[in-house]
């Protein structure tokens, strides 16, 4: 075990972080656009006023 590599090293693969941004940036968009439309769904059934 003591040639174990460690969890976190310092200098972290450019290309995994940037993959896993993206990941989240698209789920997000996609959350965001899918959000805006269920409340606009939501707002044209019920009267506010």
């Amino acid at each position: 075990m003591a040639d174990q590599k460690p969890l976190f090293k310092a200098p972290y693969d450019i290309k995994d972080v940037s993959v896993l941004f993206a990941i989240v940036a698209f789920v997000l968009i996609i959350a965001a656009i899918l959000g805006n439309n269920l409340f606009g769904v939501f707002q044209e059934s019920v009267n506010f006023s």
